[in-house]
């Protein structure tokens, strides 16, 4: 099995080589997958990634889920700290240096221990992801860290360039309860 750096460099030049026309058409079928959803489909209270980069375009579904009226949250990542912080969107953005745009830390913050209470699903982008749930992302853990022991599902939404079979898996991966891709929506079983 291929390890997580070399899976990084792969995946992200798949993602590069795609034609933006097509990974528009393609976000646009992972939005109406994943609203389909019965975890997204009667959540009032939903985190989701803003993508940047080459990641699967998140921003018009964003325009959807506040224009149905649900209350959104974004994660900030914060290297001081190394845990993600959530805001309730829309909120004031900063762009880093990479071109993340996230809220910037004098945003208006959930309370740690609100979060548990307050976000239902929460949508999550990364590098890869494979047909077990796993998650790769940029190998700094913001997200397992966050994710582990929450109430909450993870949705990870993805282009089908995305998924591999299996990704190599460390004791604190913490797995999407779905996948979503423009031609999949998969439910991986838990032992």
């Amino acid at each position: 099995m291929r390890s997580k750096p070399e899976l990084r460099v792969e995946l992200a030049a798949r993602l590069a080589a795609l034609d933006p026309a097509a990974a528009r058409a393609a976000a646009d079928r992972v939005a109406e997958r994943a609203l389909a959803t019965a975890e997204l489909r009667f959540a009032r209270r939903v985190m989701t990634c803003l993508s940047f980069g080459c990641e699967l375009d998140t921003w018009r579904l964003v325009a959807r889920l506040l224009a149905s009226g649900r209350e959104l949250y974004v994660p900030r990542a914060d290297r001081r700290d190394g845990e993600l912080h959530v805001h309730r969107y829309p909120c004031p953005l900063e762009t880093l240096e990479f071109g993340l745009s996230q809220p910037s830390r004098e945003a208006l913050e959930l309370a740690p221990s609100a979060v548990d209470r307050t976000v239902e699903v929460v949508l999550v982008l990364g590098v890869g992801f494979d047909r077990r749930g796993y998650r790769l992302g940029h190998g700094r853990g913001y997200f397992d860290r966050f994710l582990a022991g929450r109430r909450f599902p993870a949705l990870g939404l993805a282009f089908d360039e995305q998924l591999v079979d299996a990704l190599p898996v460390a004791p604190h991966d913490v797995p999407m309860r779905l996948v979503v891709t423009p031609t999949e929506t998969l439910r991986p079983q838990r032992d």
